[in-house]
């Protein structure tokens, strides 16, 4: 409809001349006209509507009048025909809306372009806007559009692996680009046009099959979010802090970081009650802030006699430089290695996962900001997910009768992986590696075994029954 924009608008311009060219004109050629006399004349031969003359023309008038139709009535038909067209499609207010859209996009600059405006996209741009952060969202299902505009965000219908749909987007100005479509493929292909399109360009992709992980990254990727780990909320912190927005958050951590010394939690996964002076030992914590009990009260400045039970927490003052102190029970732990078999070559793989993120929290002496503690717990969550999926099938197709016990602590395994990854940004790194430790003593070496030992069992019955 609107496929010659320049040509319109010359048109338009030409029109306005020459009504401005009648309407003085008419007042020139003509004795004793008004200009509004001469604006009047030169509307009604434009528009053809065939009233009367104002006055009798002469000859100079009627030259002029003939100069304006000849040039200015082509012009007013076409301008006219595009109008009604609009007015008859109701496309008028759409129209407008997206060339103001257009408009605003071209005026941005440092802004985010977010490919893909499903549940998580939608997540990012709230999160995005309440801190003011400019997003253009790229996405190929018109229904989702009025979502966006009702948050005031501009939206492009197009395909995000098409260069043409990241340009309208201003990528060439954008500091960074979100790749949040649900298709690890469809991520891959708008990473590389993205790298391609503008090389200084920050890329940020979600992820749902951790294997193609090196892939994106080699594809030009900075970062991989996997939301079932993070959830979009954190993925929008992430690019503020990129771009110097999360003020809040650097408020809510300096308020705990102060001069070096920070609030950490602690929660003891101990099957029995442990005291405030036993965490103050086994974590080299400077003082026991507060014990917080299962119903959420608080108790401060709690004594070294204090019990603290299962599941419950306590707030620690600690040395952010200090060196983590040295878990008893991880020496012992990394000599584990041949007595944690269970004789099933997968499930015994699977095992040694866990020793592996022992070695990586130990190989880590010194992490004051948290990174390797909190990378081992994403990677503890998705293990949870793969491992226990994998065994619990295992014990359903041998009919073992202590599967429901079982899948129990599997459950309160995940549980405690969760409480975790809800205080991470505040978990001390040394609760982290005393799950890691009794997961291995109690779970592996005690539970694992009884399944291990009833199917050693079962197995050589069967053989005396194939005999028989």
């Amino acid at each position: 409809m609107f496929g010659n924009k320049n040509l319109l608008r010359q048109l338009t311009v030409l029109l306005l001349l020459i009504l401005a060219g009648g309407t003085f004109g008419y007042t020139i050629v003509e004795d004793g006209w008004t200009l509004f006399d001469g604006f009047y004349m030169t509307l009604i031969t434009l528009t053809t509507i065939g009233f009367r003359e104002v006055h009798t023309l002469n000859t100079g008038g009627r030259v002029l009048t003939v100069l304006i139709i000849v040039f200015g009535l082509g012009a007013a038909a076409t301008i006219l025909t595009q109008l009604a067209q609009l007015m008859m499609e109701g496309n008028i207010l759409s129209v407008w809306r997206k060339r103001r859209m257009e408009k605003k996009i071209r005026k941005m600059k440092d802004h985010v372009i977010i490919c893909g405006f499903g549940r998580i996209g939608q997540a990012i741009c709230r999160d995005l806007t309440n801190m003011g952060v400019q997003c253009v969202i790229v996405d190929r299902d018109d229904s989702r559009a009025g979502i966006a505009q009702d948050l005031e965000i501009p939206v492009l219908s197009g395909n995000a692996t098409s260069d043409q749909a990241l340009l309208e987007g201003g990528i060439e100005r954008a500091s960074i680009l979100v790749a949040a479509l649900s298709n690890d493929s469809d991520n891959l292909f708008v990473a590389l046009a993205a790298r391609d399109l503008n090389p200084n360009l920050v890329v940020i992709a979600r992820g749902e099959d951790k294997s193609i992980e090196t892939r994106m990254l080699r594809a030009g990727v900075d970062r991989v979010v996997y939301p079932a780990q993070l959830g979009g909320g954190q993925i929008a912190r992430l690019i503020g802090a990129e771009l110097g927005h999360d003020q809040e958050e650097d408020n809510r951590r300096r308020l705990t970081d102060v001069m070096g010394y920070d609030l950490q939690v602690y929660r003891n996964f101990n099957k029995a009650d442990t005291t405030t002076g036993e965490i103050l030992a086994k974590t080299g914590a400077l003082r026991v802030v507060a014990h917080i009990d299962e119903d959420g009260r608080r108790h401060p400045d709690p004594e070294a006699d204090h019990r603290v039970g299962e599941g419950q927490a306590v707030v620690l003052l600690c040395e952010i430089m200090a060196t983590p102190s040295s878990q008893d029970g991880d020496t012992e732990t990394l000599r584990l290695t041949e007595e944690m078999s269970v004789g099933i070559p997968a499930i015994d793989e699977e095992h040694r996962s866990i020793l592996t993120m022992v070695h990586r929290l130990r190989a880590a002496k010194s992490d004051p900001s948290g990174h390797v503690a909190h990378e081992v717990l994403l990677d503890l969550r998705e293990y949870t997910i793969k491992h226990f999926k994998h065994e619990e099938a295992l014990l359903l197709s041998a009919d073992y009768p202590g599967a429901d016990a079982h899948i129990a602590e599997h459950r309160a395994l995940t549980k405690r992986v969760d409480q975790l990854m809800a205080e991470s940004s505040h978990m001390h790194r040394d609760n982290l590696a005393h799950l890691l430790d009794t997961w291995i003593r109690h779970h592996i070496l005690e539970v694992d075994r009884q399944y291990m030992d009833f199917m050693n069992t079962k197995a050589m019955g069967d053989k005396v029954l194939s005999r028989g």
